[in-house]
């Protein structure tokens, strides 16, 4: 009698919900899998309920529902698969969704359905077939409760110029805390061009254990240059011949070599949204992101659906809500990081805050400032105002930055349980004398020395020097505490700019040069 009841969609609906519950056992509450599975079967019955009004028949009607929860939740595993092989990821994704929603149309129809064996062979065997699954996946689950946590396993992608994991000792996994702070200059050039003394900060970071590096430059003046080269621990060239510059910064920020060897120590990634294209899209265990209704287990169910491509592709914000979500992204980011030193480790975060990088957005002592102009994060000579007007907002961002660094620094070392790893760097230094289109007239002392602190408990600082860099940062630390054996590599820069594509210039010579640093004859006094 049970095999002529129609059971597989809430079947499905329950496997849907075990499948990545078994992958993260060990990282997230199963409590917080009850809600979805909640509303996702209460959302598949009234769909069957409404179709069986319709069609008179049940077992039609619960083909039908089996057929739309089909094209939500598979279509992630089926881009996944595909992904690495298309030159633009959204184009193709939008192509996909399309043929697949095709498919299902016509799979849809009433003959198709009948062709398939209707409701006299269909339907048992669709609730043999998922009970079954369930059962297999209950079974698998059993022997993770008692033996080592399940791993979620990154797609990651093979990247032409870098080679394969690095090998690791893993007997010492302390957590990893990577803070990229955009545009956060070091403490020379903030005092020289901004007028901001930023040493007691910087003070009471090295009473905590901090080691300075206050000759560090940046190995490239451009973002997506910069984090490629410090995640993939080593230098990056542009985009090749045929592939677009979008697809291939992406995929070596998001995929990168560090941490894919991590993962072979069991380290969990994590990262939060910045509000920056380039690294709002990492394969990782935790994406955190500001204002979310959904909890950490619904993430990882919607990233798996057309759902998360509509939250990519409506990133459309007015004026006023552009500005106050960017404050909040920034503000969620500084408050989230400290309460993941409870979280059980070992694991990677990997937070990339767009500040005090433009736009400017709080003052001095974190209120909210409304930029007269619509949203824009244009830097250097793309920023849509005065230098004045970069000069002092980038002063007051910076102090902002500060106070709630420390608050934040001071609770991953309360919480963490072991002395973690903590990297607080500017990927490079500010834009307000930058010019995009050369490094002849960009006052490159501005904009190529950088933030670069480093906590790294026993005896790692001994390894760390003045002049280090981003790219060998990870170098070091694979070193200490992996015994990777990697050599350090040349502390060079170089000036990349959207407007010189393809170019890779290196003004390791010229970094420290002051020409072109003056403030404008017009400027206020």
């Amino acid at each position: 009698m049970i095999k002529k009841v129609v059971l597989y969609p809430f079947l499905f609906v329950l496997y849907v919900i075990l499948i990545p519950l078994t992958i993260n056992l060990d990282q997230v509450d199963p409590a917080l899998a009850v809600r979805p599975l909640v509303v996702l079967l209460s959302f598949t019955a009234a769909i069957l309920l409404l179709l069986n009004l319709i069609f008179r028949d049940w077992h039609f009607a619960g083909y039908l529902v089996f057929l739309l929860l089909a094209f939500v939740f598979v279509f992630g595993h089926l881009w996944r698969l595909l992904q690495e092989h298309v030159q633009d990821p959204y184009t193709s994704r939008l192509v996909l969704l399309g043929i697949w929603g095709f498919l299902l149309v016509i799979l849809g129809a009433r003959r198709v359905w009948q062709r398939l064996g209707g409701a006299g062979r269909l339907t048992p065997l669709l609730n043999l077939l998922f009970s079954a699954a369930i059962v297999s996946q209950i079974l698998f689950t059993l022997p993770a409760l008692v033996r080592e946590p399940a791993r979620l396993v990154s797609a990651s992608a093979q990247i032409a110029g870098f080679g394969s994991r690095v090998q690791l000792d893993c007997t010492r996994s302390p957590d990893i805390y990577y803070i990229i702070l955009d545009a956060y200059g070091r403490s020379d050039v903030l005092a020289e061009f901004y007028g901001v003394d930023n040493r007691a900060f910087l003070e009471s970071l090295e009473r905590k254990g901090f080691f300075i590096a206050d000759q560090s430059h940046t190995n490239y003046i451009q973002t997506i240059f910069s984090v490629a080269s410090s995640l993939n621990m080593d230098y990056v060239g542009p985009n090749p011949p045929g592939v677009s510059g979008r697809d291939y910064f992406t995929r070596l920020i998001a995929a990168n070599r560090l941490a894919d060897s991590l993962k072979e120590c069991g380290y969990r990634t994590i990262a939060f949204q910045s509000g920056f294209f380039f690294t709002d899209h990492p394969v990782v265990d935790l994406y955190l992101s500001r204002g979310s209704w959904l909890n950490e287990f619904e993430s990882l169910v919607v990233a798996d659906t057309p759902l998360s491509m509509l939250v990519d592709r409506l990133n459309l914000m007015n004026q006023g809500q552009g500005y106050q979500a960017h404050r909040e992204r920034v503000t969620f980011t500084f408050e989230q990081l400290g309460n993941l030193a409870s979280k059980p480790g070992p694991k990677f975060v990997f937070a990339h805050i767009l500040s005090p990088h433009p736009p400017f957005v709080f003052d001095a002592q974190g209120q909210p400032i409304e930029p007269p102009r619509g949203y824009s994060i244009g830097d250097g000579d793309d920023f849509r105002g005065s230098w004045e007007e970069y000069r002092l907002g980038f002063a007051g961002q910076v102090q902002f930055v500060d106070r709630m660094l420390a608050q934040t620094i001071d609770k991953i070392l309360a919480e963490s349980e072991s002395p973690p790893v903590i990297i607080l760097q500017g990927d490079h230094g500010p834009g307000g004398k930058l010019d995009w289109d050369s490094p002849s007239t960009t006052c490159l002392a501005e904009r190529t020395s950088i933030l670069n602190a480093y906590y790294l408990p026993g005896d790692g600082s001994e390894l760390l020097y003045p002049e280090i860099s981003p790219v060998n940062s990870f170098r070091v630390i694979l070193d200490e505490y992996f015994n990777a054996g990697l050599d350090l590599l040349p502390d060079k820069t170089y000036f990349t700019s959207h407007r010189l594509e393809r170019q890779v210039i290196d003004v390791s010579a010229e970094r420290n040069s002051p020409a072109n640093c003056a403030p404008p004859a017009t400027a206020s006094p």
